[in-house]
């Protein structure tokens, strides 16, 4: 006898989007502490500490891969469950460790716990929901990460104004999550020709991936400059302390800014995406890094601090969805969970990678300023591969009516 399928209530989708909000910023909730745990080891040079930040990415590119395709045979919500467990345990750990090395070993394992949160809420969703709903649920997630930028970099400037060990005790949030998802999630139910491998004959597809990987990759490694330096930049400017001497609450109050943004366009997604095709999307995003990079290049007030960081994050609240939507699509259901371990990968590596960038750039820039100027010119030359792209698909657009190609095909 063939199980009922499992129908998500507002519940399920609630501590769905709640355990999405530790995806993007999972590992930076602490950023606004870095100037701190800084000077807590003065013998430890800026690059180690920023590996605090940094290190949960690399894990989660190392284990992504992996964590997803044992959540397409064990079963995504074992995967989810144990992984939030980890999440809460490791990325507490900071707050009771004194050794830099242990609160670094500590990160590590914080970042398997987010790269099974991440495979396992990515492929959920396709799962559990389809059509257009589908797209607005990923609107729904992409605007959750927004949110968790807004809440966890808020949380952190707030708690690390008591102590930098503190901060850590922002991950304590996973047990309400993991509360949750015990009592609102079942495992989706597939067709058995999905669920056997012998019987189907669709096929994991790793060239019409590739781009959308290579995508998020170049787009994560943009959007991580902010947690990494930006609170640096903050700790620099002189206007930045009208909310007094400790700007670690400043930087984590703009932080949250940008998340909001990221939130807030990410609840109208699903109309954009059946409005434009997914290039139109993705050169948005990155004219919206270039002119928010630049501007907090320029930054000399508070005010144009403020718009840079929206800007920012719009860029990253469409980036987001734009690329899940477009693995979702192209992604058959017994795949999902692999597909998904790729998402996170080329996520993480971005994220990680932001901080390799960051040393030739910042060697010649010399000042934060001019080191995020020259990535948001960066920024700006991106985009064209993607302008390209959507003037290429303008011309083919009698096409993609008649066969309802949108920003998901």
């Amino acid at each position: 006898m063939v199980p009922r399928p499992f129908k998500p209530t507002k519940w399920t989708l609630l501590f769905l989007l709640l355990a999405a909000m530790m995806i993007l910023m999972g590992g930076a909730a602490v950023a606004p502490a870095l100037p701190l745990i800084s000077e807590a080891f003065p013998d430890a040079p800026d690059s180690l500490v920023s590996l605090i930040v940094t290190l949960p990415s690399l894990a989660i590119a190392l284990t992504g891969i992996f964590i997803g395709a044992l959540s397409d045979k064990i079963g995504k919500i074992r995967v989810l469950v144990a992984s939030i467990v980890i999440f809460t345990i490791a990325g507490s750990s900071g707050y009771y460790l004194t050794s830099l090395y242990a609160i670094l070993a500590g990160r590590i394992l914080l970042g398997v716990g987010i790269a099974g949160i991440t495979c396992a809420t990515s492929s959920l969703i396709p799962c559990y929901y389809e059509g257009q709903t589908r797209a607005r649920v990923l609107g729904y997630q992409a605007a959750a990460m927004g949110l968790g930028v807004l809440i966890l970099e808020m949380s952190g400037g707030l708690l690390a104004g008591i102590s930098w060990h503190a901060a850590f005790l922002i991950y304590l949030i996973g047990i309400v999550i993991l509360a949750g998802v015990l009592l609102t999630m079942k495992e989706p139910v597939l067709p058995k020709i999905e669920r056997n491998k012998a019987l189907s004959e669709e096929q994991f597809p790793v060239a019409p991936l590739l781009l959308g990987y290579v995508t998020l990759f170049l787009g994560s490694m943009l959007f991580f400059l902010m947690p990494i330096k930006f609170p640096y930049l903050i700790a620099n400017m002189e206007a930045a302390r009208i909310l007094g001497e400790n700007t670690a609450l400043t930087s984590g109050l703009f932080l949250g800014i940008m998340g909001c943004a990221a939130s807030l366009i990410g609840l109208f997604y699903g109309r954009l995406a059946w409005r434009f095709n997914r290039y139109t999307i993705l050169t948005l995003t990155f004219i919206f890094f270039g002119i928010g990079y630049c501007s907090l290049g320029l930054a000399t007030s508070l005010a144009v601090v403020a718009f840079a960081v929206i800007c920012i994050g719009l860029g990253n609240g469409v980036l987001m969805p734009t690329v899940l939507t477009w693995i979702a699509t192209i992604t058959p259901k017994q795949f999902l969970g692999r597909a998904s371990g790729g998402f996170s990968v080329a996520l993480n590596i971005g994220q990680f990678a932001s901080t390799l960038a960051i040393v030739p750039v910042a060697a010649v820039a010399v000042t934060y300023g001019n080191m995020f100027l020259a990535f948001g010119c960066a920024a700006f030359v991106l985009a064209l591969p993607y302008l390209v792209a959507t003037i290429r698909a303008k011309y083919a657009l009698p096409q993609m009516v008649s066969s309802g190609t949108t920003a998901f095909d």
